[in-house]
């Protein structure tokens, strides 16, 4: 009984979370913001490079098509309907009566993660389903391997969402977990991946951004070498040592097998902290 009672009030949790997301203004306005971005590349693409778009490949345009804003995208939408899953009780009157009711905490965190999830996946498949529209435009077929891409998709919106819901139990403002995220996700990981991994030549694995490449990547053939070591182009053959490997940049790609590792760690990981942050955040309340 104690288990159909954790699962109704995780149903009724997540139920009332994503219908409440559905009539929000962000969700329309990051919808809309999605299908314009979404067509605006299409046509930027299809302008500048349709002649070699056409003697392609559906693999090659959906290479090009998710390289170009899809990890940013994830990003930025799994900060904001992460980014106050739990701040949306502690920061708001609703405290006085939602952390009073008989429901676990961590049944409550489950059901609104889940709307959450849901609502990105919504508005980050407009990005795919307009890649696809414009795969079947261009070659009358589509790749299966966007199936595998989307499985991917739900993993890094999952993992990007447990991210942001950490903040959301840090603070106690609504927008200021979700600002943090943003801030973190979009510019925090990418500059440190440069410094670590482009400059650095050290393997950014512990970077959510990062993993989160493998979305795309599996649409080139072959798949990318895990590291490419470039030259600036300064320091002839009597340079230094030492600057010559100041001239070198490094390439690091995941493996898939690496990417959804590190995906499914920050689920767990992030989740499982989120959870003991709102349990805690009742305990003070």
């Amino acid at each position: 009984m104690e288990n159909d009672s954790d699962f109704n009030q995780y149903m009724i949790s997540f139920k009332y979370q994503f219908k409440s997301y559905l009539r929000t203004k962000r969700f329309l306005g990051l919808f809309l913001f999605t299908l314009i971005i979404s067509i605006g590349i299409t046509a930027l693409i299809l302008h500048d490079e349709y002649s070699m778009l056409k003697a392609g490949t559906p693999l090659f345009y959906f290479y090009n098509y998710l390289d170009s804003f899809s990890t940013d995208l994830v990003v930025i939408i799994g900060a904001f309907f992460g980014g106050d899953i739990i701040s949306t009780d502690t920061g708001t009157n609703a405290a006085y009566y939602t952390l009073v009711q008989p429901v676990r905490r961590s049944v409550l965190f489950l059901g609104r993660y889940t709307a959450a999830l849901i609502s990105s996946f919504i508005i980050v498949f407009v990005y795919f389903l307009v890649g696809i529209i414009s795969s079947f435009y261009l070659y009358g077929t589509v790749t299966p391997v966007v199936f595998e891409g989307l499985g991917i998709l739900v993993l890094f919106l999952a993992a990007a969402i447990s991210f942001a819901s950490l903040f959301s139990g840090i603070f106690k403002g609504q927008s200021s977990g979700i600002i943090v995220s943003v801030l973190l996700l979009f510019i925090g990981f990418p500059i440190i991946d440069t410094f670590v991994g482009t400059i650095g030549g050290v393997d950014p694995l512990f970077s959510l951004d990062f993993a989160g490449e493998v979305m795309y990547l599996i649409f080139e053939k072959p798949y990318p070498a895990a590291k490419v070591v470039s030259s600036s182009g300064f320091g002839g053959p009597g340079a230094a040592v030492a600057v010559a490997k100041a001239s070198s940049f490094y390439t690091f790609s995941p493996t898939v097998m690496q990417g959804i590792g590190v995906l499914i760690a920050y689920i767990v990981i992030c989740g499982v902290i989120a959870i003991l942050l709102y349990t805690r955040r009742q305990i003070e309340g």
